[in-house]
């Protein structure tokens, strides 16, 4: 009888360690297409036992905390009550729902059900709304104590995971072009410039690089041209907009942060929505792409998360484009003045010639391999009277260098020919009659004799 009673005493203790030992946990895990989505999720728990509730009988919720703390490292923020949105699913068999309440999570006691009718216990299931919409999903779990009334146990533990979340949405289109199709595009302003647009959803703070996998623009043409035009990456700039901008910077294999240092934070929606201007300034322009044809160069965005944050690891995402700049082919010619003055009238003058400069330079532009051609009308005329147009020679001045003189005739001839391309060249000149030829104009009656003279840029 002895050994019985201890038996049957020690049996009592096994069973009251149980009981107190005992406590629910509910864990609420956010499936990552419900925050792209933007749409409700709803889970349901195992709450413990619910007590029998006679008619008006009430089951009630509350939180202990203000909020659901962070119990992950690198999740700073707190979640709040009021993203989770509790109601009685079922009690034993019994689906409630119908004769449920539905309340937002707060520290006040609140009913989730109350008994119609004489309702028997057994266990409990509530539903877990969690309103996604208009809230910021931080990465890591979340978790508050809630406490039960007619439950046991009272205290269970309720948590919310939000998964690591970084996954592109829209990507950058490509190729990105660029067109220079006037002139001015290379003299001021600010060059040419186009503007990248691409999102992501995200639940961790992130970082956004730019690099290229490329040191070089590559070049191609269906233009003429006297060699390839070989463009450093770093040409190109970026600057991203908007609040979360960080410095500018020159293009290179490289990857360098865009953003700023302090991270891009996770928004209401999860998705960040980014613009960034990739630019080549005028000066560039004009020194690194003035032969006409296409410079292409890729780049790549890393979007990564911040290295604190949590998780301890999570995969970068990129997207891909390339950058188009694309050179029409353009020429011009400008002359500042439209009369050129040779005065005889002198004996020094004839014995030893006149020349006389242009005031000021003939200016040329092109993007393709130039020249530059002169011709007259005909000859000098003064009413009835005429000199030989060959008695003018047009030529470069002391300091101009590549010019060939050019004796006028009626026919285009070539000053100079298949120059590099080049924005602004200026070309001073100067006109002569050299004293060799100045018999021409003895036993000429005075007067003005006028010619038009005719220079072309020739860029084919």
């Amino acid at each position: 009888m002895l050994k019985k009673r201890l038996h049957i005493a020690l049996s009592i203790l096994l069973c009251c360690f149980a009981v107190a030992g005992s406590y629910a946990q509910v864990i609420v895990t956010i499936p990552a297409i419900n925050i792209t989505g933007q749409n409700d999720y709803t889970a349901t728990g195992s709450n413990g036992t619910a007590s029998l509730l006679a008619l008006g009988g009430t089951i009630k919720i509350q939180s202990t905390t203000a909020n659901f703390p962070a119990t992950t490292t690198g999740t700073s923020a707190p979640l709040a009550l009021n993203v989770v949105n509790p109601k009685v699913n079922s009690i034993a068999a019994l689906n409630l729902l119908g004769s449920a309440t539905e309340v937002i999570l707060s520290q006040t006691p609140q009913a989730i059900f109350t008994a119609p009718v004489l309702t028997t216990g057994g266990a409990l299931t509530v539903n877990y709304r969690i309103g996604i919409a208009g809230n910021a999903w931080l990465a890591g779990t979340y978790k508050t104590p809630v406490t039960f009334t007619n439950v046991s146990p009272a205290t269970q533990d309720l948590s919310i995971v939000v998964p690591a979340l970084l996954t592109l949405n829209t990507a950058v289109a490509t190729p990105t072009t660029m067109s220079v199709n006037a002139l001015s595009a290379f003299r001021t302003g600010g060059g040419v410039s186009a503007t990248n647009t691409f999102d992501y959803f995200s639940t961790v703070p992130t970082d956004v690089s730019l690099n290229s996998t490329s040191s070089t623009f590559s070049f191609s043409t269906t233009q003429l041209f006297n060699s390839t035009p070989v463009v450093p990456a770093g040409k190109l700039t970026s600057l991203l907009s908007g609040a979360y901008a960080g410095s500018a910077i020159n293009i290179s294999t490289t990857a360098q942060a865009i953003s700023a240092s302090s991270s891009i934070p996770v928004v209401v929606t999860n998705k960040n929505s980014l613009s960034n201007t990739l630019s080549v300034s005028a000066a560039d322009l004009k020194a690194n792409f003035m032969q006409a044809g296409t410079y292409t160069l890729p780049i790549v965005y890393t979007i990564a998360k911040k290295s604190s944050a949590y998780p301890l690891t999570l995969a970068s995402i990129t997207t891909n484009s390339s950058v188009q700049l694309t050179v029409a082919k353009m020429s011009e010619l400008t002359i500042p003045v439209s009369t050129v003055n040779l005065n005889f009238t002198t004996a020094t003058a004839y014995n030893q010639g006149v020349t006389t400069a242009m005031p000021n330079p003939i200016t040329v532009s092109a993007t393709v391999p130039y020249g530059v051609t002169v011709k007259t009308s005909g000859n000098f005329i003064s009413g009835a009277n005429s000199i030989p147009a060959s008695v003018m020679i047009v030529e470069g001045t002391a300091t101009q260098t590549g010019i060939t003189p050019i004796i006028l005739s009626t026919t285009a001839q070539n000053l100079f020919s298949s120059a590099d391309p080049v924005i602004d060249r200026a070309i001073n000149l100067q006109f002569r009659v050299p004293n060799t030829q100045t018999t021409n104009l003895l036993n000429k009656p005075a007067g003005t004799y006028n010619a038009t003279v005719t220079f072309t840029i020739v860029a084919p």
